[in-house]
């Protein structure tokens, strides 16, 4: 059994205070008594319940590690921004090449100017609207039973079909139906662990900061660059009304997108966690693929 934690918080932010593994789950009272902290095993408050999770910092798993194999900084670089034309394709083809009228696009090329993405190259992905790009969601079963998601834009959905089939099949996964149901659609915002005062945010305050803003779940972690950040979790349908309260809130929001998140988490052990990041590497070296989305803890 992992360790119980307490964290102080304001009173505002909780009236019961537990923790296991990796994270803090703080259940908001629906009305706000002067701060008691309960001992572990108290049960939930009422209300809403957010999550406060430190994934890479606290936790140290051994997922967070073996995750991103890294190569060379140049073919990496060069991975991200295909990546990022890609993302930059499906969001002209969903919503028009104006990012004045399209917001998944402004968001997108907001990223790639952190990224520090060449202008000719996004330039060459907004001109590329006219393809017949199809967008593609593949359901697969990854080593130890976990479950993937494989986001992908294609000319031929017939030969990217068979590629993700054959590269799942080479290395210990499978194409299954039913990965689906172990996602959330959500919208996530992320944020620099700096505000635009350039003070430090710790968990607590961005506890504090998602309670007002109306996120349901906020994670630290480590992007693609090892750059420590903030994913502030909400529904879907208010991911741009909280991106802006956040703002408003003086946190410098770095990126604000839709994504599948895990509703249910499966533990591998070490063989099959370092056989699921080599399969993860393999479906995103695909010229076709955008993301691949995975449930493991």
């Amino acid at each position: 059994m992992a360790a119980w934690a307490a964290v102080t918080l304001s009173r505002a932010a909780a009236q019961c205070l537990w923790a296991r593994g990796p994270g803090v789950r703080v259940a908001l009272p629906r009305f706000l008594p002067a701060f008691q902290p309960e001992p572990p095993g108290c049960s939930p408050c009422g209300g809403r319940t957010l999550h406060l999770t430190a994934e890479v910092l606290a936790g140290h798993n051994k997922w967070s590690k073996v995750r991103h194999i890294k190569g060379p900084k140049d073919t990496e670089r060069s991975r991200i921004f295909s990546k990022l034309s890609l993302s930059i394709r499906l969001a002209v083809k969903e919503g028009g090449p104006n990012p004045e009228f399209n917001s998944h696009l402004a968001s997108i090329l907001e990223v790639c100017r952190s990224k520090h993405m060449p202008k000719a190259t996004m330039e060459a992905a907004l001109k590329m609207e006219k393809t017949k790009d199809i967008y593609l969601l593949y359901e697969g079963r990854g080593p130890g039973g976990s479950s993937l998601l494989i986001e992908a834009l294609s000319n031929s959905s017939s030969k990217c079909y068979s590629d993700v089939r054959h590269i799942l099949n080479k290395n210990g996964g499978m194409m299954a139906e039913g990965a689906r149901h172990s996602f959330d659609k959500k919208g996530v915002i992320v944020v620099g662990v700096e505000d635009k005062e350039k003070k430090a945010v710790n968990l607590e305050r961005a506890l504090e900061l998602a309670i007002e803003a109306g996120a349901e779940d906020v994670k630290e972690i480590e992007d693609e660059e090892e750059t420590n950040v903030f994913k502030f979790i909400c529904d879907a349908s208010s991911l741009h009304q909280v991106r802006k309260k956040l703002d408003s809130l003086g946190l410098c929001s770095v990126s604000c997108m839709l994504e599948f998140i895990p509703n249910t988490k499966v533990r591998l052990a070490d063989p099959d966690l370092e056989q699921a990041a080599h399969l993860i590497q393999a479906l995103g070296n695909h010229d076709d693929v955008i993301h691949v989305y995975d449930n493991i803890e």
